[in-house]
């Protein structure tokens, strides 16, 4: 549970690093939006292609479940913070 609240935050916090940095690269912000958006993609894909395919030896590795939902609540944090950045800019 805490290490979910962790994951959400961090990815909050990156994702506020990456709106921030990426304003400031005016000429990247297109490329770097593009592969913000294809690292979650791809993520997305490998996460629940993990879960459909393996779910008996999750079972028995304790750590691996953990894991990945703690980078899938990261992954959330990312998309909730700049959804927020992208309401504050708009307003």
């Amino acid at each position: 549970m805490i290490l979910n609240l962790i994951g959400i935050f961090g990815g909050f916090l990156v994702s506020s690093i990456l709106d921030t940095t990426l304003g400031e690269f005016s000429e990247w912000a297109i490329v770097g939006a593009a592969l913000v958006v294809a690292t979650v993609e791809s993520f997305n894909n490998f996460y629940y292609f993990i879960i459909k395919q393996n779910k008996a030896l999750l079972k028995k590795r304790y750590f691996i479940p953990h894991l990945l939902d703690v980078l899938n609540y990261f992954k959330i944090g990312i998309i909730y913070g700049l959804v927020v950045d992208a309401f504050k800019l708009g307003s």
